[in-house]
């Protein structure tokens, strides 16, 4: 597996906003109260960062799209 980086998605002029991992694609969200100081902003991400696992996109579950033909031609949501 790659090695996993924080990247920045959206930024609220200096502040970050939205992260994601580089290896599995999670995004992280800075809370409103944090956006207020870019130290909280920053800190906040690493920490969600620093706290979640990785999964890979093979275990993520991943719908046939035969079936998913199906069911958008049955009406079906």
């Amino acid at each position: 597996m790659a090695k996993r980086n924080l990247r920045v998605l959206k930024w609220l002029g200096t502040v970050p906003a939205i992260g994601v991992c580089t290896s599995c694609n999670r995004q992280f969200k800075v809370p409103l109260p944090d956006l207020k100081r870019v130290g909280d902003a920053q800190e906040s991400l690493r920490i969600q960062f620093a706290e979640h696992r990785c999964i890979s996109e093979e275990a993520r579950p991943n719908p046939d799209p035969d079936e998913r033909a199906t069911e958008d031609r049955n009406g079906s949501e």
